[in-house]
């Protein structure tokens, strides 16, 4: 059977004269996550239109969901059926679609919702929406027309070829279309905060590579897998995510043996920095996201922030900046890898962690630590090490 689905966005309105560069990107995205159904677009006019051809309503289900809840972009997505803009066969589906929904929901009050954007028909939408519940009406007595919060609402869309009719919106994940933005290396961890801040980076346009410093033999192959099962739930929300794992094994080692433990932490940021640095130049990224919070680690005070950025080459983009732990938690949760995250495999930013890590460390004097030691030749090694594997 055919369904339509109607697609709604919000911000993507204020884009003006870079509107259709959005749209075309929704569409792209939509095409992509439903690439396994029969999908193709009808229509663009200040809402998307995607026609499927499913086969029960299981499939119909499914289409929704994914729409729902995978789809940056767009504020809700309503499965509907396509009509003629005549007033008898919109009449008729509307009883036909009030009559499902007394039959599965058993609604005591009901309203419609007209919307004729071109203003192609000659009653006003109230009007129009009058008419259609007086038939409903009519048909079921036992209903009663509450405008405000009712029970059950029939939307109706009379469009310029053709008119919609439905009974559901689902709201959907809004933010900006993944891939608008441009390409980004997401400092990924095992952790539970570098996923969400991946999945908060892709809501305003992201479009994710991940970079993960592995550490053996003091991190296992199930660390390792733990993080790429990590980045398959991001990879649910963009049509592919390439992972670029590099071995920092040497690296924290060097630093271990010539530097002082109070600075190791900071010294491994900035070293991590530089080393997506040229990942991120190699690859053109735009800029690197990470986890990283304001004072929730003795990493994450402005002073040894100020540190790690003074180092990165692109912007550094921290979208849990703000966020309480409890509120990070929630999202994960939300996106399904909050679990995964708590498996308990150590990444190598727990490792060789010192008993009184610096929280105010200086420029300078990490410049003085890493000169002990021929740093730049370290980057250039470890660069050299990465594995790169598309998902």
């Amino acid at each position: 059977m055919k369904i339509i689905y109607l697609l709604k966005y919000g911000e993507l309105m204020l884009k003006k004269k870079n509107k259709k560069f959005f749209e075309d990107m929704v569409i792209k995205n939509c095409l992509a996550i439903l690439r396994e159904h029969k999908i193709k677009k009808i229509k663009l006019f200040g809402r998307f239109l995607l026609e499927a051809e499913v086969e029960n309503e299981a499939e119909k289900d499914i289409i929704t969901h994914k729409l729902s809840t995978r789809i940056f972009g767009i504020t809700s997505v309503s499965p509907g059926n396509v009509i003629d803009t005549d007033y008898k066969k919109i009449s008729e589906e509307c009883i036909k679609q009030a009559e499902i929904v007394i039959n599965t929901e058993n609604p005591v009050t009901f309203k419609v919702d007209v919307n004729r954007p071109f203003k192609n028909v000659e009653m006003t939408s109230i009007e129009y929406a009058g008419e259609l519940g007086g038939d409903i009406l009519d048909k079921f007595p036992h209903l009663k027309v509450k405008l405000k919060n009712p029970d059950m609402t029939i939307f109706v869309e009379i469009l310029q070829d053709f008119t919609i009719v439905y009974s559901k919106k689902y709201n959907c994940l809004r933010g900006l279309p993944v891939g608008s933005s441009g390409k980004v290396g997401l400092l990924l961890s095992g952790g539970i905060d570098s996923p969400v801040a991946g999945y908060l980076a892709q809501k305003r346009g992201c479009y994710l590579n991940c970079i993960y410093f592995h550490s053996p033999p003091h991190t296992s192959q199930k660390a390792k897998d733990k993080v790429f099962e990590l980045a398959k739930k991001l990879l649910g929300y963009q049509s592919h995510i390439r992972i670029f794992t590099v071995n920092f094994t040497e690296t924290q080692l060097m630093f271990k043996k010539h530097t002082d433990e109070q600075y190791f932490l900071v010294l491994g940021r900035r070293m991590m920095m530089r080393i997506a640095n040229e990942i991120a130049r190699k690859y053109e990224f735009k800029a690197l996201i990470t986890g990283e919070n304001l004072g929730q680690v003795s990493s994450q005070t402005l002073e040894n922030l100020h540190c790690i950025n003074s180092v990165a080459e692109l912007p550094v983009l921290r979208p849990l900046l703000t966020y309480d732990k409890e509120e990070t938690i929630e999202i994960a949760r939300k996106i399904g890898t909050f679990d995964i995250s708590i498996l308990p495999y150590d990444d190598c930013c727990t490792l060789f962690l010192p008993p009184n890590p610096n929280t105010r460390s200086k420029v300078y004097n990490l410049e003085k630590e890493e000169s002990k030691l021929d740093y730049q030749k370290i980057v250039k090694k470890a660069v050299e090490t990465v594995e790169i594997i598309d998902l």
